[in-house]
């Protein structure tokens, strides 16, 4: 489940500045900007709840908020700021929680990966 997950996580991420370029040019609606927000969070949600990184505070809380304030921008609650430099800096908050995730996830970090990594070797 993880592992597709990863990959679908790595399908978003190099997807969206192609998206972002060509997305004003569509003249797509507020719903559409949104449900990419919903799209966004529930996969780093699913990213952070199935590996190790779920179980740290630091990790979570920077995940939450970027997701709060990218949610926050969306809103307008931000104004005068430009949009797209909240929801930039709300988004590049979710992507730093992952990296921080990932590197959480290393072999010697956690019981979890250590496991996974003798079960690799016997496999």
């Amino acid at each position: 489940m993880l592992a597709c997950a990863a990959a679908w996580c790595g399908v978003h991420c190099a997807l969206t500045p192609f998206f972002v370029a060509v997305a004003p040019a569509l003249a797509l609606s507020e719903g559409i900007e949104r449900a990419v927000w919903v799209g966004t969070v529930l996969l780093g949600a699913v990213m952070l709840v199935l590996g190790p990184a779920g179980r740290n505070a630091a990790v979570i809380l920077t995940f939450a908020a970027g997701a709060a304030f990218w949610s926050a921008s969306l809103a307008g609650w931000l104004e005068p700021l430009p949009e797209t430099v909240t929801s930039a800096t709300g988004s590049l908050a979710l992507a730093g929680a992952l990296v921080m995730g990932a590197r959480i996830c290393q072999a010697g970090a956690c019981a979890e990966c250590d496991d996974e990594e003798h079960a690799d070797r016997r496999g």
